[in-house]
């Protein structure tokens, strides 16, 4: 499940975010910040995660630190899954 969250994850940065290097390029522990995500890039890739996965995030998980690598967004997202 992981694999498939991570690409679609990826794909979706990738639709939303013009990050300085490929998305296919960024490591799974990359900072995105560092990549070129600020916050309105993160509010994007939230509501495309939102719209994909069928769930709302929590106002107190709307950290930016919840958001800095891929890593990060995909445990949140299986995590929302199992609830």
């Amino acid at each position: 499940m992981s694999q498939e969250i991570e690409a679609k994850v990826r794909e979706l940065i990738k639709e939303v975010v013009e990050l300085t290097v490929p998305i296919e390029e960024v490591g799974i522990e990359d900072d995105l910040m560092n990549l070129g995500m600020n916050s309105i890039n993160s509010i994007k890739v939230i509501v495309a995660i939102e719209g994909e996965f069928g769930f709302e995030f929590d106002d107190e998980d709307l950290n930016f630190e919840n958001f800095r690598n891929i890593r990060k967004l995909v445990s949140y997202i299986e995590s929302r899954m199992q609830k």
